[in-house]
């Protein structure tokens, strides 16, 4: 019994360490769930276009973006699809769309998308995580 709770506290360590959790200063978007980012809103990526980041430990010309489709929901129906393109140049165009659809008193900050990408790495749908952080 003595080993019993030290092995049941590891394993809820590594499954909760596996996943991302959102801070109160971020709003964290995948494919796997309808992620909350207002009162009525919610959001859900549901298919990446195309990923032209520049990988890490590789040198590039531009450092490259993801283009998105993004499912919103109101009141949990599907009110429309949106064509995200997520680079430097359209930051503050997407900190403009996210703005409509955040009902909190905090101003969007910053917008990643992750993970991070890496030479010869294939990243599957359901890792990419849209990261909205918030001031």
């Amino acid at each position: 019994m003595k080993y019993f709770t030290p092995i049941v506290a590891l394993f809820i360590f590594i499954s909760c360490a596996s996943k991302q959790v959102a801070s109160e200063n971020e709003i964290l978007i995948n494919s796997n769930t309808l992620n909350k980012v207002g009162n009525d809103y919610e959001m859900k990526i549901s298919k990446i276009i195309s990923d032209s980041r520049c990988p890490e430990g590789v040198t590039c010309i531009w450092a490259g973006e993801v283009q998105l489709e993004l499912e919103i929901y109101k009141n949990h129906k599907l009110e429309k699809s949106e064509t995200l393109s997520i680079n430097n140049k359209k930051l503050e165009q997407n900190k403009q769309f996210f703005s409509e659809y955040i009902s909190l008193d905090k101003k969007v900050k910053d917008i990643l998308v992750q993970p991070i990408k890496k030479e010869g790495q294939t990243i599957e749908l359901k890792d990419y995580v849209l990261k909205v952080e918030l001031e």
